[in-house]
């Protein structure tokens, strides 16, 4: 792979990781690099358009561009196009935060959300990304993947947050995924949220995305329970049918 390919997109990460302007000097401390061959590379970046230098500080953040262009991937997926309106009837019937979330590697990414009507409410932005392993929809989505288990093994070896995590759980997670149609969590990514998440199956036995409804652990009686998994196997089994027209 060529080598100032590699070291350029470094560079573009950790500036979209970082929430606010970084120096040359942080930049090239981080990855190791010379300052010199990062400074080429902003300058770079700075007439594409994808980074600003501060005037005052001199820092360098990352522009909308690479936000509009992952937009543009997003709105043409083709689950995204076919839930949005069933997002909305299982936002009606569950009054709770609703996700559409796809699959990249280990990690689930939120693609679209609509957020829960009352002021208690779990939220995550659209371009979030959290481990599979540790959420409902994640596991949702793993239980249909070939290589579901060494992507487990892999998440449990090299992730922090998924240090301590038994893997005779998640598989056994996985496992009522396909005997029941969905999974839940409670707490595991975040204290005091429960989650239930189901696949989106495509037409390759696979699943295309994944939905999640999520909400306080209080408010989730066993009728809410109920209702939720009632309301989420109908919505994703629709959008499945959708998506296998598209």
């Amino acid at each position: 792979m060529e080598s100032t390919i590699v070291k350029g997109v470094s560079v573009l990460e950790l500036l979209v990781r970082n929430r606010g302007p970084v120096r040359l000097s942080a930049i090239a401390s981080e990855l190791k690099m010379p300052k010199s061959g990062v400074h080429r590379l902003l300058g770079t970046f700075i007439e594409l358009g994808f980074v600003r230098q501060d005037e005052d500080s001199g820092r360098y953040s990352a522009t909308l561009k690479l936000w509009e262009w992952g937009q543009n991937i997003i709105s043409d997926h083709p689950a995204k196009r076919a839930a949005a309106p069933y997002m909305e009837e299982l936002h009606r019937l569950t009054q709770e935060t609703i996700n559409l979330l796809v699959l990249d590697g280990d990690e689930v990414l939120f693609v679209d959300k609509i957020l829960a009507p009352r002021p208690l409410r779990f939220s995550t932005q659209p371009g979030s990304r959290a481990l599979a392993i540790m959420t409902a929809p994640g596991k949702a989505m793993l239980a249909h993947e070939p290589d579901a288990e060494e992507i487990i093994r892999q998440s449990i070896a090299t992730r922090e947050r998924a240090k301590g995590v038994d893997i005779n759980e998640v598989l056994a997670d996985l496992e009522e995924v396909r005997a029941k149609g969905y999974t839940s969590a409670n707490g595991s990514w975040t204290v005091g949220i429960c989650s239930y998440g189901a696949p989106i199956m495509g037409r390759n036995g696979r699943a295309a995305a994944a939905i999640s409804v999520t909400a306080p652990t209080e408010r989730v009686d066993e009728a809410k329970h109920a209702q939720i998994v009632e309301a989420l196997l109908y919505t994703c089994a629709r959008i499945a049918e959708t998506v296998g027209q598209l």
